[in-house]
């Protein structure tokens, strides 16, 4: 019989770690002029989005801080892909499962009694940095929360590694369906 892994776990109370899962959380947008007027006529935009947790974990141990902000990177529901977006496709969703797609990590779907959730999808391109002080507060507001277990959560931290690691090069090399 195979062993079973849970991919996540539920936990209350201000304890962070990375792979917390913090849903409607506001994340303020400031409008995209506001280096051109002055700080005390700019008008943010409050937003709410589902995020998870990537600083490390041994990073907001109390006590112990080792950061005053938490990076935190956008998750979907993969019902919330438009029509017609890669992801709102099956084949989207294999690539990226197989990381094919550097920019995206796959969340299986919670069957937690009361948190069940479907399919999720990690977005690396939008991260954001809320204060610990902040996050630790909306987690304890937020009641009951998901947070995903290891090994998940050593994979997804290793496919947000991948993504900003890349490098560029100025010039490729040439694909050959021969190898030569």
């Amino acid at each position: 019989m195979a062993e079973t892994y849970p991919w996540y776990g539920r936990v209350t109370g201000d304890e962070l770690k990375q792979g917390d899962i913090l849903e409607a959380c506001p994340v303020f947008v400031p409008p995209e002029d506001l280096a051109e007027q002055p700080l005390e006529a700019a008008s943010f935009r409050v937003v709410e989005w589902d995020l998870i947790v990537m600083s490390q974990s041994c990073d907001p141990v109390k006590g112990q801080e080792k950061l005053s902000e938490v990076l935190l990177c956008a998750v979907w529901m993969q019902s919330e892909m438009p029509a017609g977006h890669h992801l709102s496709r099956p084949e989207g969703l294999e690539n990226v499962r197989r990381g094919r797609v550097p920019a995206w990590q796959i969340l299986a779907a919670c069957e937690l009694p009361g948190l069940e959730r479907e399919v999720r999808l990690v977005e690396f391109q939008r991260t954001h940095s809320l204060s610990l002080g902040f996050i630790r507060r909306r987690a304890t507001a937020s009641g009951e929360r998901i947070r995903l277990l290891p090994p998940y959560r050593e994979h997804l931290a290793q496919a947000f590694a991948r993504f900003f690691m890349r490098v560029g090069l100025p010039i490729d090399i040439h694909h050959s369906p021969n190898g030569k």
